[in-house]
């Protein structure tokens, strides 16, 4: 699935958009020491776990901000979601990066606050009141009450939103972590809630990022076809669809 598609429309909505496979090119920020344009915005982001820079962090998120994705709602869960694996990975850089916050825009601190309360450690909260300290009253009223709520667990919490789906995919490009992917397969049931429109359609978006992802993705459809070793005999058709679709859509772009 392209970056675009996942940042600017939940897969929730894009269900039945198409997307045609791609690949990544590291080449693009390899040497880089800022992020300047759309397509090193996109390599950082979508292939992050497999070439990690955090030093960019700060760049992307300007870049991120110059191109509107902060100001769109359902950005939020997936952008949230990775920065808040890249906080947990690099507690060094935190009082740097949250420094280097301080004067820029509203929608950056913004998103940079939601993905510190879903890091939900003491850490996370320390460095939370320092952003607060430098923000309008606007965003400290956001943000405190952000800090009244109990932020997602999602390798735990019942999976009941496109924005859910979002927040697990947008884990998953910061880390590389299987149990994300296996999160999203563990869906794919709810596709027979004939009872339950919104699980079916939860179900329905997972299957569809799940095969787009698998053919971007040589990671995803590892999980996949690994995950099918080991799945319920009822629960293995759905994925197998994954699977098979995906490696079609492969095939037919060699």
């Amino acid at each position: 699935m392209r970056l675009r598609t996942v940042i600017l429309r939940s897969v929730f909505a894009a269900v039945m958009a198409c997307c045609s496979a791609a690949q990544s090119h590291p080449d693009l920020i390899k040497s880089a020491t800022t992020i300047s344009s759309h397509d090193q915005l996109e390599e950082w982001m979508t292939y992050y776990y497999q070439h990690p820079r955090p030093d960019l962090m700060i760049s992307a998120l300007r870049a991120m901000s110059k191109e509107g994705w902060l100001k769109k709602e359902n950005s939020k869960a997936p952008v949230a979601a990775f920065l808040a694996r890249l906080l947990s990975a690099n507690a060094d850089r935190w009082d740097r990066w949250t420094k280097d916050l301080t004067g820029e825009t509203e929608d950056e601190k913004s998103i940079f606050t939601v993905a510190l309360w879903m890091g939900n450690d003491e850490s996370c909260r320390k460095a939370l009141a320092g952003l607060l300290r430098g923000g309008d009253p606007a965003f400290k009223q956001e943000a405190s009450q952000l800090l009244e709520k109990r932020p997602p667990n999602l390798l735990g919490d019942d999976i009941d939103s496109p924005q859910f789906l979002d927040a697990l995919w947008g884990s998953f490009l910061a880390t590389g972590d299987e149990r994300y992917v296996q999160r999203l397969i563990s869906t794919l049931p709810l596709l027979d809630r004939k009872d339950d429109i919104m699980k079916m359609l939860i179900g329905g978006a997972a299957k569809w990022s799940l095969t787009s992802n698998a053919v971007q993705h040589p990671k995803v459809m590892e999980i996949c076809e690994a995950e099918l070793k080991v799945l319920p005999e009822n629960q293995k058709p759905a994925l197998m669809e994954v699977i098979e679709s995906a490696r079609k859509r492969k095939n037919s772009t060699n």
